[in-house]
């Protein structure tokens, strides 16, 4: 039997309001039955520069949206900037906006969550419906959660509130094709770190642990495929299908230390969320070896591992399996080459986890120092 069967606690598992998810290459040409279904006649645009200047996406989503958009604001950068939002929630409300789109990773998503959740005064109006787009892999759009920074103080706040999540997700991995490969690789990372982080939950539990489990199998099947094949489109499909499997249980069982310790040095430094799970989710998972190798071994066997020895030998093959993926994807980094110091590793763990665990996040910044 194993470690996933061996015992089944009370829990409870709660879904979030995402009404549908269309997914297939070419599936965004969808977009236009659903705002017909919801009578949207002044959709709104939320997205960033690069995907707006350097690319034909929003040409593209225009096209499939089958009416001009309302407006578009595309000013969207890495870690949701405050000030960016309240720009971006003003020019949706003066475009009267009936619908919001929004298109590329999770800042754009993330920031188009919480102009739904102003707009409607902290929900004291119907929310504006909210289609995502998404072409990074930080699945983003299949969370309750948001996250904004404040540039001043270089802190992130978090919102969470399952108004916010997406009424539809449209998972087209031809929309994926302009996405820089180290983001997109780097993303898929990031889904792995939530889908390891659920099997390693305190609450996992069987309906989480099956998603997680499939979308780890299927990222070390298919992440290195997409980065050698971009045009691949089943491989990026099939990654896609993997990090909407990845944050199945952010609700009901949720994060652990690789995602605290991302949130602060993410914001603080400046550091791309999918780069953070690069740097931490591994030894985190030694970390969890050392105490709980069983939860470990499963997630070995998605790998790909020979399940061969002793258990906790297995529990350290899955975290090297981790590490080996993130060297051949190009992504191997420490903490210094972003400029953080041993200094700041008090400070970053007071704010990543409460008074007993700031021994063991030191530890862990010491490791990948």
């Amino acid at each position: 039997m194993s470690s996933t069967d061996a015992e089944i606690a009370i829990g409870e598992y709660t879904y979030l309001p995402i009404e549908r998810v269309q997914f297939g290459n070419g599936i965004i040409a969808k977009l236009q039955v659903e705002l017909n279904r919801i009578e949207s006649h002044t959709p709104f645009v939320i997205t960033g520069n690069t995907i707006a200047t350097k690319t034909d996406l929003l040409k593209r989503l225009e096209r499939a949206a089958g009416q001009s958009f309302a407006g578009v604001f595309s000013d969207i950068s890495q870690h949701a900037p405050e000030s960016k939002i309240r720009l971006a929630t003003k020019a949706a409300r003066d475009a009267n906006a009936d619908s919001l789109i929004s298109l590329g990773g999770g800042s754009p998503i993330d920031s188009t969550k919480i102009v739904v959740k102003e707009i409607s005064e902290n929900f004291d109006r119907p929310p504006l419906p909210h289609f995502a787009v998404p072409t990074t892999l930080s699945a983003a759009e299949f969370s309750h959660a948001a996250g904004m920074t404040d540039e001043k103080m270089r802190r992130k706040t978090g919102f969470r509130d399952v108004r916010m999540v997406p009424k539809v997700i449209f998972l087209d991995p031809e929309l994926t094709l302009p996405t820089p490969g180290w983001l997109w690789a780097s993303t898929g990372i990031r889904s792995l770190d939530h889908a390891v982080e659920s099997v390693l939950s305190r609450k996992h539990q069987p309906f989480v642990d099956a998603l997680a489990l499939e979308a780890i199998r299927k990222l070390f099947r298919n992440l290195k495929r997409s980065i050698k094949d971009p045009i691949d489109i089943q491989s990026r499909l099939s990654c896609q299908i993997a990090a909407w499997m990845s944050n199945a249980g952010a609700l009901s069982v949720g994060t652990g230390i690789s995602h605290s310790i991302g949130r602060v040095i993410g914001a603080t430094w400046n550091i791309p969320h999918g780069i953070t799970s690069c740097l931490t989710l591994a030894e985190v998972m030694r970390r969890e070896a050392e105490t709980n190798p069983e939860r470990l071994t499963s997630i070995a066997v998605a790998e790909g591992k020979a399940i061969k020895g002793p258990v906790e030998e297995i529990a350290f093959s899955a975290a090297d399996g981790v590490s080996e993926l993130v060297n051949e994807l190009g992504l191997s980094k420490r903490l210094r080459d972003y400029g953080i110091k041993r200094d700041d590793f008090p400070s970053i763990a007071r704010e990543a986890g409460g008074p007993e665990q700031t021994k063991e996040i030191v530890q862990i910044l010491e490791k990948i120092w």
